[in-house]
């Protein structure tokens, strides 16, 4: 089995996308209100959508 992404559910979107673009450098692939697909299978859930 090989891990392909990983779902983190978060408060403020935005933010945590600078957060993991400032700290790993992971860049935007995909924007869907409210989820956020990132560079190397980081997905990021704003908390109102799940």
């Amino acid at each position: 089995m090989k891990l392909k992404s990983l779902l983190i559910v978060v408060k403020d979107i935005e933010r945590s996308r600078q957060f993991y673009h400032d700290l790993f450098g992971l860049e935007l692939v995909l924007d869907n209100d409210g989820n956020m697909i990132l560079t190397e299978g980081l997905v990021l859930q704003e908390e109102k959508y799940s």
